[in-house]
């Protein structure tokens, strides 16, 4: 059973890293940082699918792990077209996530 469980983990930890670097938030994959470069936030993620979080409670764990882990500045004073693109961008892994799991 363990064995079962820790594979389970391992694929879905591995489709959530898909789902999280094709968001890409700080753009660092698609200026070739490594695969793991968003594993805080994926890590944080599947925990909070295994314990039943809500999208809104998801959504609150990326924008604070955003803030404190990568430092990016205060998303609300993004300009337009950029803070709409980013919401829509975050909406979309929610999304996807939810379709997943």
């Amino acid at each position: 059973m363990e064995k079962e469980l820790k594979q389970r983990y391992k694929a879905d930890f591995a489709t959530l890293t898909e789902i999280v670097n094709s968001f890409d938030p700080c753009g660092l994959i698609e200026g070739g940082a490594p695969t793991d470069e968003y594993d805080c936030i994926t890590q944080q993620l599947i925990s909070s699918i295994y314990n039943k979080k809500t999208r809104q409670e998801m959504k609150d764990m990326i924008l604070h792990e955003l803030k404190h882990h990568f430092g990016t500045p205060e998303l609300t004073t993004l300009d337009e077209p950029f803070k709409t693109q980013f919401y829509n961008s975050l909406n979309k892994l929610l999304d996807d996530v939810e379709k997943k799991f």
